[in-house]
């Protein structure tokens, strides 16, 4: 089931307890990418939450993280090293100021002004500025960049399993899987993986840049998905009992 928040999730998850076909004790959640950070804050409000699966989720907080997505991303299409530089910085300021904002059209006119600015020096796109201050501003863009997903790893008691590609550049994995292994460095049965050669999608990729996205054949790679259904089946079904003999 789909949600971008966490009481839609948590909604889905009270509706499923009703059904029943379902095994209420056998109910987890699994998010991929900004989905990554509601799947925990669920887990972690509500216990009965049998497991979390986290695929390129972020664990970092919103603003850090797309500075390094950034980054990371103008390095994957061959920009130089002296725009990436700069780039990084406007990238802070501009992140510092919408957070800091009191208000959403505060917020997006600080945008507006940092972006400008950004256009002047050849930063960025003057045909991409009002769509980035726009996109950057929104409530959800503004919660997400001030989020911190950490306290809501290290409530989580569940287990959990966090994949990242080692070629990721929206959520890159050095950097995240090392603050996953510290804010779940209590939960015995947290399971930390980098995916070697994968991108965001968890494709078997060259660069991990999104412009490969459509070009790869594998909708997700087959390893990938063998590594998150053996290890639901080990965490969820009776030991002893294949998955396909628990009706």
């Amino acid at each position: 089931m789909l949600a971008r928040t966490p009481s839609q999730s948590q909604a889905a998850v009270s509706w499923l307890k009703t059904q029943p076909q379902i095994d209420a004790s056998r109910i987890g959640v699994l998010g991929h990418s900004e989905g990554g950070i509601i799947a925990p804050a669920v887990a972690a409000a509500d216990k009965s939450v049998a497991f979390v699966v986290m695929i390129a989720g972020p664990c970092i907080r919103g603003d850090r993280l797309f500075v390094l997505q950034s980054a990371m991303t103008a390095k994957a299409y061959g920009a130089p090293d002296d725009y990436i530089a700069r780039r990084k910085v406007f990238d802070q300021e501009l992140y510092r100021a919408i957070v800091s904002a009191p208000s959403e059209s505060a917020a997006l006119d600080r945008a507006k002004s940092k972006v400008a600015q950004g256009v002047a020096d050849k930063l960025v796109d003057a045909n991409e500025a009002e769509t980035l201050a726009k996109d950057d501003t929104t409530p959800w863009e503004r919660y997400f960049l001030a989020y911190d997903p950490a306290p809501a790893l290290a409530r989580l008691t569940a287990p959990v399993l966090v994949l990242n590609g080692s070629l990721d550049v929206q959520v890159p994995a050095k950097e995240n899987l090392a603050a996953a292994r510290d804010a779940l460095r209590n939960n015995s049965n947290a399971t930390v993986i980098e995916l070697r050669g994968m991108n965001h999608l968890l494709q078997d990729s060259k660069t991990g840049a999104p412009s490969e996205y459509n070009d790869i054949e594998e909708t997700r790679s087959p390893t990938a998905l063998k590594i998150i259904a053996d290890w639901v089946s080990i965490h969820t079904f009776p030991a002893g009992r294949p998955a396909e003999q628990v009706k």
